[in-house]
């Protein structure tokens, strides 16, 4: 399998600084390109509440804006107030999952693709 660009690499760690600044917590990258065709790198980070959870988007959304990668959602200011507690933000390579402990529960993507290769960043 091809090595993470070290553009794409670079990203994470700019996603991860954000995330560790907005205090989140089990901040996991899996590499998913191995597991499944479509997909390439999932992000996944756990929040206290909804609206920390819309802060840290916003702070990754204006990082990664500008970079004019393939976004495929709405903008963060078009979400809900009463979001679902898990905020998808899809640029392409990478998908940055954040969610609220339940939400992370319940789903378990980390057993879901048990089977992808955790990143070091």
């Amino acid at each position: 399998m091809n090595k993470i660009s070290e553009e794409t690499l670079g990203h994470l760690k700019k996603i991860e600084k954000s995330l560790i600044e907005k205090k989140c917590e089990q901040i996991e990258a899996l590499d998913l390109r191995e597991v499944n065709s479509y997909l390439s790198i999932f992000v996944l980070a756990t929040v206290k509440s909804e609206t920390q959870g819309r802060s840290v988007a916003k702070d990754i959304e204006k990082y990664m804006k500008p970079l004019k990668l393939a976004e495929r959602r709405n903008h963060i200011t078009d979400l809900p107030k009463d979001a679902t507690g898990w905020i998808l933000l899809d640029y392409g390579e990478i998908c940055v999952h954040i969610m609220t402990e339940e939400m992370r529960n319940y789903y378990s993507l980390e057993r879901l693709w048990g089977d992808a290769k955790v990143i070091n960043l």
